[in-house]
Parts: structure tokens; sequence; C-alpha cells
């Protein structure tokens, strides 16, 4: 699945919403979230979207792969590429199932 994802800067002109996230990683106990749509695989960089449990200033720009596994972050081997938009549904809907517990 790593080959499907663009390489950066290949998604420039497509608008974030639409933006296809091909990855997601996390720290759930913390609510931390990272969406992947763009990666340089020889850099281990990617493009994506950081959410550090707080939507208000949550922003798109440059992930180091590294540093997600440097901090323990996990990649969602269950994740399917889909639009953001799609993306942050899941996320919500998960999000809503998990405090309902």
């Amino acid at each position: 699945m790593v080959d499907e994802i663009p390489k950066l800067y290949e998604t420039d002109g497509i608008p974030f919403e639409k933006k296809i996230i091909y990855q997601k990683w996390d720290i759930p106990h913390v609510g931390f979230y990272w969406l992947i749509s763009e990666l340089d695989r020889k850099e281990n960089l990617a493009f994506g979207y950081a959410n550090l449990n707080d939507d208000n200033f949550a922003e798109w720009g440059y992930i180091s792969i590294e540093e997600l596994i440097d901090n323990n972050a996990k990649l969602d081997r269950e994740w399917k590429p889909c639009t953001f938009d799609e993306a942050q549904k899941k996320i919500r809907e998960y999000r809503r199932g998990f405090h309902q517990r």
C-alpha cells in the first residue's frame, strides 16, 4: 500500500478536503493522530494533517515518520484510503463511540 501513496507535492492542486488519506498514525490514549496524503519514501517524510487532540490547532504540514515511530505512534493497519472529509467523519464516529463506552 505504501507504493500507492503519492510522492511529496504530487497532490498540490487538490483541495485539502478532497486529498486522499492513505495512512493514519495515532497515539490513541492521548488523542493524537496524523493523516498521511503524500510520502517521500527515501526521506521518510510525509505531508498530511496533524491533530494533537485539539481540533482548533490541527493543521496540514510535513511529518517525520521517524518521529512518529520514536514517539510510539502506531500505524492503523485497518485504515482504508479515503478523502480527508471522509477520514474526519470516520474519526468523529470513532471518538463518539469511544467516549460512550
